[in-house]
């Protein structure tokens, strides 16, 4: 995507610009909607109604029902709400956690306060293309698991996850499912019929919408304890006075992304392609290439080059990229999913990310490999071409 300042944004899977009907549906809102949605007379009753139109929007996409539906301030905090009310319901015996080796730090970093709360945490881990190992997770589950939190796709390998497959065995030992749908959402068709997991995060600015908002998809009858009290809204969820405005740009987002959902084979094109130069020019190894992955994702590193030293060569010469999730904590160790893979340690600092967005076009990525060339030689300490 080019940025009017005529910039390059390779970076969509970080956060994504408001579309334009966004703008336009949260600049209204912020301008009419002002009633509080609590409040019984004319402005509320408008606030209130146009909440409900948001929720379904929301509910179209995940593919739940609108009742299912519990706005948040993040997909952070709804991950919170589904663990802590997972937990809370969690029947007797069961006292074991199951989480993905590569779960969103979102979810990750409960884990020490996950064991506080008497609960045993185990790692779920991954093959060397970064999918769920499900002859291990097979092997670890069971009767005492009261949790198995997998992520739709990752958000910096944008590897797939084999939710339908995780669905199936918790329904067998009847043990609650949460996953992190927040990079899937929008890319992919919903896994909430599918996978039917209990849980399921989402975030409004990973689809073109506002930031500040999120929801929870908790499925009828699942365990749902509120981690805000006070107020009773969202059906006494979650309290707090309601962000009408966010919610209903949230709810615009969302059929935006109903709508762009084919878009994936176009991006998926333009990805693999890049990814052909990459190897072909660079020596270019792409982490998870083999396995099913969201259409606009590349993660690879260049062998012997700087990950961050590369970043800012291309920031420099106007085009954004990344070298990881901007929720991973920095430094030269390597983004955990990598060694979650095993992928050796000398590709770790190396490795970026590059993720399409709608607009994105092949002059974008024609861009960045016209620009590789130079800024490598130069990382080499070679004369520029």
């Amino acid at each position: 995507m080019k940025l009017p300042s005529g910039r390059i944004y390779l970076d969509f899977n970080a956060t994504t610009p408001l579309a334009g009907p966004v703008a336009q549906a949260l600049e209204c809102a912020q301008r009419e909607l002002f009633g509080n949605a609590s409040s019984l007379y004319r402005e509320g009753r408008d606030s209130m109604a146009a909440l409900l139109t948001a929720r379904e929007r929301v509910a179209a996409l995940v593919g739940c029902e609108p009742g299912e539906v519990i706005f948040t301030g993040s997909a952070t905090e709804a991950d919170h709400l589904a663990v802590a009310s997972a937990l809370h319901g969690a029947g007797p015996g069961r006292k074991r956690v199951l989480l993905s080796a590569i779960e969103h730090p979102a979810v990750f970093d409960q884990w020490e306060a996950v064991e506080r709360s008497g609960f045993r945490v185990d790692e779920i881990p991954v093959t060397a293309q970064g999918v769920l190992d499900l002859v291990r997770f097979e092997a670890q589950m069971g009767e005492d698991v009261a949790l198995v939190s997998v992520m739709a796709a990752h958000n910096e390998s944008g590897v797939l996850q084999p939710l339908e497959d995780v669905g199936h065995l918790c329904r067998r030992y009847g043990t609650l499912f949460h996953t992190d749908a927040v990079q899937a959402l929008g890319k992919v068709p919903s896994p909430w019929r599918t996978a039917r997991p209990h849980y399921l995060a989402v975030a409004a600015h990973k689809l073109y919408g506002p930031k500040g908002i999120g929801a929870l998809a908790a499925r009828h009858g699942a365990p749902l304890v509120p981690l805000l009290v006070g107020g009773g809204q969202e059906g006494g969820r979650r309290s707090s006075t309601e962000a009408v405005p966010l919610a209903v740009a949230f709810g615009a987002a969302c059929d935006l992304a109903g709508e762009a959902l084919a878009q994936g084979g176009r991006l998926a094109q333009l990805r693999d392609d890049m990814e052909h130069r990459l190897r072909k020019d660079h020596g270019a190894v792409v982490h998870g290439g083999a396995a099913p992955r969201l259409p606009n994702t590349s993660f690879f590193s260049l062998p012997g080059f700087s990950g961050p030293a590369l970043v800012l060569a291309l920031d420099e010469a106007g085009v954004a990229v990344s070298t990881g999730s901007a929720c991973h904590s920095g430094g030269t160790s390597g983004p955990r999913v990598l060694k979650a893979m095993d992928v050796d340690q000398g590709l770790m600092g190396s490795v970026l990310r590059v993720s399409l967005g709608r607009e994105s076009e092949r002059q974008d990525t024609e861009t960045l490999l016209s620009l590789l060339p130079a800024i490598l030689n130069r990382l080499k300490g070679g004369p520029e071409a």
